[in-house]
């Protein structure tokens, strides 16, 4: 990894400006009864080639009977940071979780235009590498990528649909503070397989995952109205189509 990028991501974390969510606001509003168009395979400007990907033993994450801390303690080591790089030296910074040893989901407005993408994990930065699968910002704005790193956990999603009323929680990177967690309740169903949510989700959330209280993914938490409100929505994980890529 170049000096400059390490200088871009360091600043980052100190600093913590955030752009990722730069659409964040209305973009409800606007996405609401539009019509499904997905996009397959490209590669990222960041592609290595021939980068050796790490190896470590891979273990699915299936959780029940836990408490909130308890789910934490495991689940938050399969969440990351995203870090988008552009051509004219901005940057920003989101969220994004594993679904399989190397391969993460996040929201395609955190990494739309970048020049090079990479995610935070530990003390350590890698690339992303290849773009598998992608919905654009206005419609289900969702990325499915594959990274030059194998984590050892990865998450379970979710094999049935949630209901109003049910407890969630989020864990994203609100402002670059890595990995926080939020709780609310599922508020309601909206276009656009949206879940609505009263959790918090502020800037640099964007991309990260959204449990039932089984700790299974839910959905990927996307969009807000306000700052820091109460009135948040998460894309449905089932709007996904990550069988195709879980255990690849």
């Amino acid at each position: 990894m170049s000096v400059k990028i390490k200088h871009i991501i360091i600043l980052f974390l100190v600093s913590f400006v955030v752009h990722s969510c730069k659409r964040r606001h209305g973009d409800e509003r606007r996405i609401v009864n539009t019509p499904k168009i997905e996009v397959e395979t490209k590669k990222n400007k960041a592609s290595t080639g021939n980068t050796q990907v790490k190896e470590l033993p891979s273990t699915i994450i299936t959780h029940s009977q836990k408490n909130l801390s308890e789910h934490f303690e495991i689940l938050e080591k399969s969440v990351f940071m995203v870090f988008s790089v552009f051509e004219n030296g901005n940057s920003s910074q989101g969220s994004g979780f594993f679904i399989s040893p190397n391969i993460g989901v996040t929201d395609y407005h955190v990494i739309e235009g970048a020049e090079q993408i990479f995610i935070n994990i530990g003390d350590y930065v890698y690339e992303i590498t290849e773009i598998l699968k992608y919905s654009p910002t206005n419609q289900f704005d969702y990325v499915i990528f594959r990274t030059t790193f194998r984590n050892k956990t990865y998450l379970k999603i979710a094999d049935k649909s949630s209901k109003i009323g049910e407890e969630v929680f989020a864990i994203g990177s609100p402002q670059g503070l890595k990995n926080s967690l939020t709780k609310g309740t599922i508020s309601g169903f909206r276009g656009n397989q949206r879940i609505q949510i009263d959790a918090t989700i502020d800037h640099g959330s964007s991309g990260g995952p959204l449990f039932n209280m089984n700790g299974e993914v839910i959905g990927v938490t996307s969009s807000g109205i306000g700052t820091g409100s109460e009135l948040n929505f998460a894309v449905d994980i089932q709007a996904i189509p990550f069988k195709n890529y879980i255990n690849k």
